[in-house]
């Protein structure tokens, strides 16, 4: 996909550093594409796997990014599997390590004080797609593209257009692709028990404001929370395609309308406002029945699935709303003249590999058995896999795998105007304050 041209005001308001000159020299920086410690090396042949590892050696063999926790996996799998990966293709064990720290804090404190992402040595960012204009906005990002780093994107050419976020109009060293997405889909969805409602008549989101369903809810909060936002937001677009609220989803009113349908319809039906995904208590009370449904990321609807006692029991369905759900979907993209671009770029082009896409389970070919390479759990691959970003990943998936994840995804994507959402988020959580709690 082409990135717009965004208004770098708007979203340096966003980022809470408007009015700031930002003399922090994203671009210039990373216009010298490889760093000098491995340009002393001569100019790198990166299509020669000797070459390729005496510039990761030159680089320190070292790579380290900003990222969600995945389960707990990105430090018991990756890092071992991510070494081996480079030592058996360059010779080298890369070390991967995790940068630490609130990704929104960062995005506010270090324009403020003239400082760029990558002086906390940060190479590859992974964020949600909501984070990419503010990261373009604040020069974080270079392009992975860039035609000396080429031989090292063996991946990159079977990404599927809708997962490539380009720029043209700020191409560098021949390379505009900015931002790489390594899940298929990801996206704000609900989960039900299906021992407590006939799961077969849920066909939208609004469904959730029947008289069964009340007091029975969990869901991000709608305050401050873009997550509860997403969710809502998929309730707002179901409420406009049945007619029952006019407007465009682009606009302050039309929230301000579904906020006065929310507290007349659902506010009653919500048990607990919080984050299922990562709180256990919440999750207790949805395998204890005091909950029986959920709004969460489809990574923990996923991963609930495959727990053990939902396995045993069989009580939970994931639930796909007809009229549509909020894609926010993981976006890796280089830091602008960071340490380790090299192992950086290798890093990026394994997030898209089979392999790791698959968590290490998957079919060698569409029609032989998946072999589970990384020994994980089915609830870990759960967590991981979202659809593939190419065609084979969708053809090597494991087939016990295929029940917990929707036969068309893409059918069901909610695009987010990210240009106007950005910069209203702070307007919407005061609209539903002043309507839901009168302040």
């Amino acid at each position: 996909m082409t990135v717009r041209k965004l208004s770098r005001r708007d979203f340096l308001r966003a980022a809470g550093a408007a009015g700031v000159g930002l003399a922090v020299g994203g671009f210039e920086a990373s216009r010298f594409g490889v760093p000098a410690y491995v340009r002393q090396l001569g100019e790198p042949d990166f299509s020669n796997p000797a070459a390729v590892g005496e510039a990761l050696r030159a680089e320190g063999a070292t790579v380290s990014m900003h990222t969600w926790g995945f389960s707990g996996l990105r430090e018991t799998v990756f890092v071992e599997q991510f070494a081996k990966y480079t030592e058996d293709l360059y010779g080298v064990p890369v070390r991967l390590t995790y940068a630490e720290g609130n990704f929104s804090g960062f995005m506010q404190e270090l324009p403020l004080a003239n400082r760029h992402i990558r002086e906390l040595g940060i190479d590859v960012i992974d964020k949600e797609e909501e984070y990419f204009s503010r990261i373009m906005a604040l020069e974080w990002g270079e392009p992975v593209d860039q035609e000396q780093y080429l031989p090292l994107l063996t991946n990159l050419p079977s990404v599927e257009a809708p997962y490539i976020f380009r720029n043209s109009d700020l191409a560098m060293n021949g390379g505009d692709i900015y931002g790489v997405i390594y899940q298929g889909y990801e996206w704000l969805q609900a989960i039900l028990r299906k021992d407590k409602v006939d799961t077969s008549s849920y066909v939208d989101w609004t469904d959730l404001a029947r008289e069964e369903m009340a007091g029975k809810g969990v869901t991000y909060s709608l305050s401050n929370d873009s997550r509860g936002h997403f969710v809502f937001l998929g309730m707002l677009n179901s409420l406009v395609k049945q007619g029952i609220i006019s407007g465009s989803l682009w606009d302050l009113t039309t929230w301000e309308a579904g906020f006065e349908w929310w507290r007349n319809n659902m506010e009653q039906q919500i048990f607990k406002y919080g984050d299922m995904g990562n709180d256990p208590t919440l999750r207790l009370d949805l395998q204890a029945g005091n909950a029986w449904w959920a709004g969460l990321w489809g990574v923990y609807t996923r991963e609930l699935l495959g727990t053990d006692w939902n396995q045993r029991d069989d009580l939970l369905a994931a639930f796909y709303p007809a009229s549509g759900i909020v894609s926010d979907r993981e976006t890796l993209t280089p830091v602008a003249g960071a340490a380790h671009p090299v192992a950086a770029r290798i890093l990026i082009n394994w997030m898209i590999s089979t392999p790791f896409q698959h968590v290490g389970w998957y079919k060698e070919t569409p029609n032989s058995e998946a072999v589970n390479n990384w020994n994980v759990t089915e609830s870990q691959y759960l967590v991981v896999y979202a659809g593939g970003v190419s065609p084979e990943h969708r053809a090597l998936m494991p087939d016990w795998a295929k029940p917990y994840h929707p036969a068309d995804p893409g059918s069901l994507i909610l695009t987010v105007d990210w240009d106007w959402y950005i910069p209203n988020a702070e307007n919407i959580s005061r609209a539903y304050e002043r309507i839901l709690q009168g302040a």
